[in-house]
């Protein structure tokens, strides 16, 4: 089985990054194959809007979409993580979505239900993880991304799963994996509340639950 990480932060070591890294562990505790690529280190040309790939499904430019979709065509499991920023995904996941949009996807329309995206891509099960990381305590924020995800994203999965990952209130770069007294500087310096300390053991014991929602999310991902 071959899992597909696509990470939409430019901060290696980061919080997508690391809890990426062990949903990515959870699946090769089943054998799987992984691999993990990081949007920022492609080199992807904007969308220019000619809309040449709704006719065949292919882009005219010349750049790393091309191998990055036959990567999502091979797995049986994607990941797609992205930090949000603004209540949204980051411009390098953006930018990537504008440029797979007719690549990997086709209107049709349903009598009775109406236009409809499916996939260009083999028709083979595909289980997919949506993974959003946000500096507030707010899930909330990552429903606008999350709308677009699920029908970008759900069109190939073709009877496999798709799972939505949120982790909220992770404000400093690689917040997740941090100890006690990393995160007691952090409570320190929000200034939200009067005990630090206590508050950095339950910062502490929420990231552990996060990693290890993690890594059976990645045991999950290879379950059809």
């Amino acid at each position: 089985m071959k899992i597909l990480a696509i990470v939409g932060s430019f901060r290696k070591g980061g919080n997508t990054d690391l809890i990426t890294d062990r949903i990515l562990e959870g699946a090769r505790s089943q054998g799987a194959h992984t691999e993990k690529v990081f949007i920022d280190d492609l080199k992807i040309a904007s969308c220019q809007g000619c809309m040449e790939c709704r006719k065949e499904g292919v882009c005219h430019q010349q750049d790393d979409v091309s191998a990055l979709v036959k990567k999502i065509e091979a797995a049986d499991g994607v990941i797609f993580g992205s930090p949000i920023y603004g209540n949204y995904i980051t411009g390098q996941a953006k930018m990537l979505l504008d440029r797979l949009m007719g690549v990997i996807n086709k209107t049709v329309f349903v009598p009775g239900t109406g236009p409809t995206k499916v996939t260009r891509l083999e028709t083979k099960p595909r289980n997919v993880v949506i993974l959003m990381t946000i500096g507030a305590d707010r899930p909330e924020c990552a429903d606008d991304p999350l709308k677009l995800l699920r029908r970008m994203l759900g069109s190939f999965t073709n009877g496999g799963t798709v799972e939505e990952f949120i982790a909220a209130g992770l404000i400093d770069q690689g917040q997740v994996a941090m100890d006690v007294p990393a995160l007691t500087d952090i409570a320190r310096r929000l200034h939200r509340t009067p005990n630090p300390e206590e508050e950095a053991l339950a910062m502490k014991s929420r990231n552990e639950e996060i990693l290890g929602k993690a890594f059976q999310t990645g045991v999950k991902l290879t379950k059809f």
